[in-house]
């Protein structure tokens, strides 16, 4: 088995909708790692294991205001990093069914969602999105000024493991 670890090639995007336009931000800076058997172009996951975190204060909107009322809001200080876990994963040989867990503001839940992933130039790179609810989580939607945001957000992840 063989443990890849997230580069800097690596991106998690959180886009959101808003009352006045859509809001997006960005990390690259994560950590984490992924176990999993490979053989020549194949994987083969029975056994796979791995885990991604990423800092709060480390999503980036490019809008000051938005990034403060985003830290704010997740109460970055008490909550400072968003974790997913691995539970298992089934499939292949380039689409997964991933079930894992995701630690939010202090709130774990699991949840089921297709992913791909691929040996490419001798790196894993998986790529999956998902939407969910943040309110679910116990946080409330923000409002910046007259932009009120809605408490509905997809996340996409590339992650590119060097081994």
């Amino acid at each position: 088995m063989a443990r890849y670890r997230w580069t800097t090639e690596s991106t998690v995007e959180l886009e959101a909708r808003s009352s006045v336009h859509p809001v997006h931000a960005s990390v690259s800076t994560l950590s984490g790692e992924a176990n999993v058997t490979v053989s020549g172009d194949s994987l083969d996951v029975s056994g796979a294991s791995g885990f991604v975190e990423m800092e709060v204060d480390e999503l980036k909107s490019g809008k000051r205001l938005e990034d403060m009322a985003l830290r704010k809001v997740l109460d970055a200080k008490k909550f400072p990093s968003i974790r997913y876990e691995l539970i298992s994963v089934d499939g292949g040989p380039g689409s997964f069914k991933l079930k894992g867990a995701l630690t939010f503001h202090g709130t774990t839940r699991e949840f089921e969602e297709e992913v791909t992933a691929r040996v490419e130039g001798g790196k894993l790179v998986v790529e999956g999105a998902h939407e969910f609810n943040i309110e679910d989580w116990g946080v409330k939607a923000p409002k910046i000024l007259s932009l009120q945001v809605y408490p509905d957000v997809k996340i996409k992840a590339r992650l590119v493991g060097q081994e």
